[in-house]
């Protein structure tokens, strides 16, 4: 294979694909019989919070690792949801089936740790974790941080850029199962899509960050009921919410499929019966009486005060809360 059809193919996948990272895959599709493969096949992917991905990813959603994705290109994936491997023949073209440092180790030649003078189509490598550059100081690697699956970031030994996640690696080298002998054309950096926008109705599930950057971490919520209003692209944490909810990934986001609840009204007392504080300053209590005084965009109340007219400022759906006099 040409070196520039491993930059252009592992572009392709990062900019064009469904992908989720999944130990040990090297680009299934993720079917019902897929799912049931890979979520007892090994520890990492049988964690509750990585099989809740795995059973929950679409169909076409295609399944990959760090050293998977590069040895999947190598083996002929190309897309197929049709097919148990997505097109991807186990051990062919040479092909040994190797971990990360294996492949650098024992298939990757002209090993360096001076980075000014890597060409496309390089593998790079840290102890554990491999990918593959791109050109224009980019790499392609599938990482479980970030936008979890296949993505574009910067190489951090060359420099941060822009719109992109950085990593800093360790070395880079030319693998044997590439040709480097003709030109690889650059790629005009693009960054990952961004797969929702400003006006979705969205569950947030995961960590929370002051800024688009993953800065400032702050707390883990659950069954966040809300809605996009700002978007970074390219950003590792690109969404933002009503009520200035904090930055979170993409992977901890998913679509609402509820309906606005209208049992509810402002000037109304209730009574929660389950707690989601999303500004984390006040503890509601169960059982104790709070007047609404503000509701979102999906008719959750938002704000409510209690006997001593403190404000609260949380998301309570209307299967969380009961009405009393």
């Amino acid at each position: 294979m040409k070196a520039s059809e491993m930059v252009a193919k592992a572009k392709d996948i990062a900019l064009n694909y469904k992908t989720l990272y999944i130990y040990g895959c090297f680009g299934a599709p993720m079917n019902n019989s897929n799912k049931v493969r890979y979520t007892n096949n090994y520890d990492y992917n049988k964690q509750p919070s990585r099989k809740n991905k795995i059973l929950n990813a679409s169909y076409d959603t295609f399944g990959f690792d760090c050293v998977n994705l590069l040895k999947g290109i190598l083996w002929g994936w190309n897309g197929n949801v049709n097919a148990t491997y997505g097109g991807a023949v186990y051990g062919s073209n040479g092909v040994p089936d190797t971990n990360a440092n294996g492949m650098f180790n024992n298939y990757c030649t002209g090993k360096s740790s001076n980075f000014s003078n890597i060409v496309p189509g390089e593998f790079v490598w840290m102890d554990g974790h491999i990918g593959v550059y791109i050109g224009d100081g980019l790499a392609v690697e599938c990482t479980p941080i970030w936008n979890d699956g296949v993505q574009i970031t910067a190489v951090g030994n060359i420099g941060s850029k822009s719109g992109y996640a950085t990593r800093t690696w360790t070395k880079h080298g030319k693998s044997k199962f590439l040709d480097y002998s003709e030109p690889t054309p650059t790629p005009t950096p693009t960054p990952t899509p961004t797969k929702y926008k400003v006006g979705d109705k969205v569950v947030v599930n995961g960590q929370l960050y002051g800024t688009a950057y993953g800065e400032n971490p702050g707390k883990v919520v659950n069954d966040i009921h809300t809605e996009i209003t700002r978007v970074a692209d390219g950003k590792p944490y690109p969404y933002n919410t009503s009520g200035d909810l904090g930055w979170v990934a993409e992977s901890s986001i998913t679509l609402d499929g509820g309906k606005p609840s209208e049992g509810f009204k402002v000037g109304d007392y209730v009574v929660p019966t389950k707690l989601v504080d999303y500004r984390g300053t006040h503890l509601i209590q169960y059982d104790e009486k709070y007047q609404i005084i503000q509701k979102d965009s999906r008719g959750n109340v938002l704000g409510a005060v209690r006997g001593d007219q403190r404000p609260i400022w949380a998301v309570l759906p209307d299967e969380n809360i009961k009405k009393v006099g």
